[in-house]
């Protein structure tokens, strides 16, 4: 049977994935599944469905999930600065990767080989091809944050891109292998949980830096050029991390530092920035 497993920091957490409880969907109509307090009302505080319908992406975005994916929403209530929280959809993303890795490994012998990365914010890719995503929707009440963070993950399906399956066979043909067993959604997600309790308990104890390093290392991003329309110009900028707030951090070519914050109008966040000029390091 699942236990909750809570810490002092962040209460209650998840249930550990072999036997999820399902909610009625009876219930989901009344609130929304991704009303934070009202999901945090009901019982059970985890998610993890075969199929999802009429969901809700970036944007107001609706999107359907055919079978053969990881769908999971889960609610989560922290004590926790404001400032930390926006990189908790950080946390969950590396989660994922390391999720992935880990099912590789099992799968492939040792898993390497396999390139999955962070598109930022919240994108989860393979080579070209996006495989999955991370979405954050929170409440503030009762002197907590109310949270719900939902993952959308292709692990069987090939079309019309490509999944977790069909990337590990590709991967055991250039390696000469066995053909790898099916990646398996309650195993990932084990995985996923169990890197995300303790990391999400580091985040509200010492906030982000501690693990920006190896968001680093996994993300797309150290080092692209992009350019921003202002005015009618063009202006050229490289990226190298993150700012103290969670937004890309910049360098013109004079090295002046800006902070890049995405418009909200653009569906691909790196076609819609506008910049914030930060102070210089003293």
């Amino acid at each position: 049977m699942l236990q909750q497993f809570a810490s002092a920091r962040a209460i209650p957490l998840f249930a550990r994935p072999s036997a999820l409880p399902v909610c009625n969907p009876s219930v989901l109509p009344k609130f929304g599944v991704m009303d934070p307090v009202a999901v945090f009302a009901a019982s059970p505080q985890e998610l993890l469905a075969a199929r999802h319908a009429l969901e809700t992406g970036r944007g107001g975005n609706v999107w359907e999930s055919p079978a053969g994916c990881l769908m999971v929403s889960a609610a989560m209530r922290l004590t926790i600065s404001g400032q930390r929280l926006p990189f908790l959809q950080y946390l969950v993303s590396m989660a994922v990767v390391q999720a992935v890795r880990e099912e590789a490994a099992r799968c492939l012998q040792g898993g390497a080989g396999l390139e999955v990365r962070l598109k930022w914010p919240n994108d989860i890719y393979a080579g070209e091809y996006k495989i999955g995503g991370v979405l954050c929707h929170s409440a503030y009440r009762d002197r907590a944050f109310h949270l719900v963070w939902g993952l959308g993950l292709n692990v069987g399906n090939r079309a019309p891109t490509t999944c977790l399956d069909r990337l590990f066979e590709e991967a055991a043909v250039a390696r000469s292998l066995p053909a790898p067993p099916p990646a398996r959604p309650e195993r990932l997600l084990a995985s996923l949980l169990g890197w995300l309790e303790p990391a999400v308990d580091g985040l509200a104890q010492h906030g982000f830096q501690p693990f920006q390093p190896g968001y680093l290392r996994a993300w797309l991003h150290s080092g692209q050029r992009v350019e921003l329309e202002e005015a009618g110009s063009r202006v050229a900028l490289t990226i190298e991390g993150l700012t103290p707030d969670g937004y890309l951090l910049a360098r013109d070519d004079a090295g002046l530092a800006y902070e890049l914050h995405p418009d909200g109008n653009s569906l691909d966040f790196f076609r819609g920035l506008v910049r914030k000029k930060l102070p210089a390091a003293s």
